[in-house]
């Protein structure tokens, strides 16, 4: 059991964090599901969302996340022809 605080900050138990194998520090995903909330582990680093961009020259995260998977499957492609 957890308390919502003001800033809608709670503490997750010791126990679920060490079960769900996250420390200080990782960052999680959080899922508004049907009348529950999921915190888990991300499956991989494009499920992050970047800060807004600071800078104009880049690229906005959908187009940099579809890049970035075109780039990744070129490698694989290039390394199973190997």
């Amino acid at each position: 059991m957890a308390r919502v605080y003001k800033k809608g900050q709670i503490t997750i138990p010791k126990a679920v964090r060490e079960a769900a194998g996250i420390d200080v520090g990782d960052r999680v995903v959080v899922e508004a599901r049907e009348h529950e909330i999921v915190v888990r582990r991300p499956r991989g680093v494009l499920e992050f969302t970047p800060p807004p961009s600071r800078r104009p020259d880049e690229l906005p995260w959908p187009q940099a996340r579809r890049v970035a998977r075109e780039e990744r499957v070129a490698r694989r492609a290039a390394a199973d022809d190997a």
